[in-house]
Order: C-alpha cells, then structure tokens, then sequence
C-alpha cells in the first residue's frame, strides 16, 4: 500500500509534465498561423523558465506551509488550465500565457510530490530515495510521452489545432485527481520559513553550471530547430527529433544514478557537443539522417548525464540545505533553458539559420571545454 500510494503521487507528477510536451508539435504552427519567426516563438515558450524562477522562493516552502496534498492538487489544476488555455486560443501569444501556467504547475508539485511520496512511502532513507526516484520518472515520462502522443494524433489528421490529446489530457488530470485528494495528508503542522532562497554549495560552481548549455541546447531543440526545419519543409522532422530526444533521456536516467556526478557531467559535456553538432549540422543543411542519432545523443547527455550529475553534486554537497541548493541548481538551469532558446531565436531572424547556429555550437565547445578543466582541477 505505501509504494501504491508513492505510485500515484509519481502519476500525478506525470500528468502535470504531459501539460509541458502535449502542445510541443504545434509550436511552428502556432508561429506561422500568427506570421511570428522563431525569435517570438522562442521568447513565448522562455515564459515557462522565466515564471518557474521568479517563482520558486515562494513555491517551494508551500508544502512545508499549508501541506504536500494541496500543493500538488493546486499544481494539477494550473496545468489543466494550460492545456485549456492552447485549446482556446492556439496561437504564439497563448502559448505565452500556457507556459506561465506550466511554470507555476512544475513549481508546485516539484516542490511537493518528492517529499510526500517518500513520507507516504514510510519516511526512511530507502523511501526517500525511491520517492525521489518515482518523481524522476513521472517528470521524464511525461515529459517524454506528451508531444509523442500529439504527434500521433497529427498523423492521423495532419493540420488540426485541437488534437483529442488535449481532452485526453485534461480528462487523465480529472481522473487522477480524486483518488489523489483521498491520499493522506504527511504534514503534521505547518513549519519552515515563508521564503527559500536559492543556496550554491562552495565547490559546486563547475558542475552547475554544466547545466546551463545542456538545457540551453535542449530548449534550442524545442524552438529554433523546429521552426528552421518546417521553413525547409520538414515541419515533422523538429517535433519527432525533440521526443527522440526526451524519451533518450527518461530511460537513461534510470540507467545511469550509480555513476558518479564529476564523471556523469564531464562525459555528458562532451557527448553533448557531438550530439547538438549532429542536430545542428543537419538543421543547417537539411539533412535529415544526422537527425535522429543526434537527438540521442543530446537526451543522454542533458538529462541522463549532465542534469543527474550536476543535481547529485549540488545535493552531496549541500547537507541539511539540500531544499536551497536544489532550488538554486533550478534556477540555473532554467536559466539555460529559457535564456539561450531566446538569444539563437533572435540570431536566427535576423542572420539566418546556418550561422545561429554555428555560433551556438561554437559556444558550447567552448564553454564545455573550460567547464570541463575547471571540474577536472576541482577533482583533482
């Protein structure tokens, strides 16, 4: 019972992530529908990054506040109105506001399902390992699967802007969502400060920052790389490379927690800059083969490798201020994550597709190679 019950908070996880990937196949369609280039599109979907940052001081002492259950139920709701919000109005500037919504949901019940499926799990070391390891992959999976599904969906009526993923979506919260208020409530009484800042752990500087062009690229992929596709005539070929992918990177991360975190994130830096080199290559070109090894190569090393190994660094290195360097490492990666989208959405309206992004692959060479001596230093 307790490991069913941890199950279902990981289920609950899961069905807000899906609100983050469902619409990822429309992106370009958003855009061109509005005649918007991938600088707007890459600034509407940095909302979600932008709104998960200058939220998080105050989402993340929520659960220790007014309790896990409603924090995760208030998490589900504001993902749903995501969802509803891209069926109403399926356009760049709605997806602005769908992504504010996602940022807020992701906030909410990050914050509070690790903690309440480990206490629901019994609350002893091995439970909250394996609540964060039900977290994990509820956040992975849904992440992985949303836009796979949607993509499905657009095979079988290409062009619709209403997908039955969207219904599907908002039926699969309202079904999760009873049996997850019947859960119990873990919080004695309400505890901890109104505010948590983000914390940076002395030694950690390297290995966090490593997060920054790994998800920077991934938004890329998300955004830019898409768009420059569909203007080639490809408009398929953005969403499939970027659930190749993110579903890469779910399943690896299962496979690789026992590595440690300096190895993880120096050899997911270098499997980086081959991987984004392959997708940007065939990008620039129009090359559709270097695509999908490419997209492999990205997902393991953004989120099996460099996103582990960065998180786990911060953690062992924290000690009781766990919750504050977590929230920092966040902050710092979402950083990347709306940030660099942006700047190559941007380069790309105004010098063309080829040199964004050569110059974002020149960059990242660069900054993982200093990354990679400042860490090697630090372990040695």
């Amino acid at each position: 019972m307790p490991r069913r019950r941890a199950w279902l908070v990981g289920a609950a996880v899961g069905s807000a992530g899906l609100s983050t990937t469902v619409p990822l196949p429309l992106y370009v369609a958003y855009a061109a529908r509005g005649g918007y280039g991938a600088g707007a599109l890459a600034l509407a979907f940095g909302c979600y990054a932008l709104t998960h940052m200058l939220s998080s001081p105050f989402l993340g002492p929520l659960p220790d506040r007014i309790g896990r259950r409603p924090v995760v139920l208030v998490g589900m709701v504001l993902a749903g109105c995501s969802t509803l919000v891209l069926a109403l109005e399926p356009s760049v500037p709605g997806l602005a506001l769908a992504r504010m919504f996602q940022g807020l949901a992701m906030g909410c019940i990050t914050a509070a399902g690790a903690t309440w499926a480990a206490e629901l799990a019994g609350g002893s070391p091995e439970a909250a390992r394996r609540g964060a390891a039900v977290v994990a992959v509820g956040t992975a999976g849904g992440f992985g699967l949303g836009g796979l599904a949607t993509m499905l969906a657009l095979l079988w009526y290409p062009g619709d802007m209403l997908p039955f993923t969207f219904p599907l979506h908002l039926a699969v919260l309202a079904l999760l969502a009873w049996p997850v208020a019947l859960l119990p409530e873990t919080l004695a009484a309400p505890r901890g400060a109104r505010l948590r800042l983000p914390a940076f752990p002395r030694g950690t500087l390297a290995t966090t920052l490593a997060i920054v062009p790994a998800w920077g690229v991934t938004g890329t992929l998300l955004t830019a790389v898409p768009a420059a596709l569909a203007a080639q005539g490809y408009p398929g070929a953005g969403p499939w490379t970027a659930c190749a992918m993110m579903l890469t990177g779910a399943g690896l991360q299962l496979l690789l927690r026992r590595v440690t975190p300096r190895r993880s994130v120096l050899a997911g830096l270098g499997c980086l800059c081959v991987g984004a080199g392959l997708v940007f290559w065939g990008t620039a070109f129009g090359l559709l083969w270097p695509l999908p090894l490419g997209a492999v190569l990205t997902g393991a090393a953004t989120y099996g490798l460099v996103y582990l190994g960065g998180l786990a660094a911060a953690a062992e290195a924290a000690g009781p201020e766990r919750a504050r360097a977590t929230a920092g490492y966040f902050v710092v990666a979402h950083l990347g994550f709306g940030g660099v989208p942006a700047l190559v959405g941007l380069a790309m309206d105004h010098f063309g597709r080829g040199a964004a992004l050569l110059g974002l692959w020149l960059a990242l060479v660069a900054t993982a190679l200093v990354l990679a001596l400042a860490i090697r230093r630090r372990w040695a």
